[in-house]
């Protein structure tokens, strides 16, 4: 069909510049899909902000998707609590989402239905506290696992922790 000269696609292709254009092409329209798919994840979240437990002061936001008894998750959650300056610089809004491998979901609801959620992840990530998990889940509790869980399996996420971050408009 094509009938290329292959001496000038191998000069082509060895050719410093335009192997750097070439790859430089590539990482704008990745970073361009990223940046849309970024969009549209942060359009999904929108609805259940309401629902993250939030942690830090800072201007931007990182929604962070993480189960309790991950281990990735407990090191990320344990590493934003030793460091005041990420705090300041980020606002986290962290959203459980179970790992089905770790049998998380007591964890969580107990955690959500507790008076003070931050503390008590804290507690029980950083602190590798035991809470006792009531087999009966209240209603609104199990909303809201679900709701996150829906989102979660709209965005597709497989991995935890998982973030999001938001970029600042220029």
């Amino acid at each position: 069909m094509y009938n290329f000269n292959m001496t000038y696609i191998i000069n082509f292709l060895s050719s410093k510049l335009s192997l750097t254009t070439l790859l430089l092409c590539m990482l704008i329209t990745q970073s361009d899909a990223a940046e849309y798919t970024n969009r549209q994840k942060i359009a999904l979240l929108q609805p259940i902000e309401h629902d993250a437990i939030i942690y830090g002061e800072g201007e931007k936001k990182v929604y962070v998707f993480v189960d309790p008894k991950c281990p990735h998750s407990r090191d990320f959650i344990s590493m934003i609590n030793e460091n005041a300056k990420m705090r300041s610089i980020y606002r986290y809004y962290i959203f459980f989402y179970e790992l089905k491998r770790f049998r998380s979901h007591d964890l969580i609801a107990a955690i959500y239905a507790s008076p003070s959620p931050l503390q008590r992840t804290l507690e029980v990530i950083v602190g590798n506290k035991e809470i006792p998990t009531d087999t009966r889940i209240d209603p609104k509790i199990e909303s809201k696992i679900e709701d996150i869980a829906r989102i979660a399996d709209t965005i597709e996420i497989s991995k935890r922790p998982y973030l999001i971050i938001m970029k600042e408009k220029n």
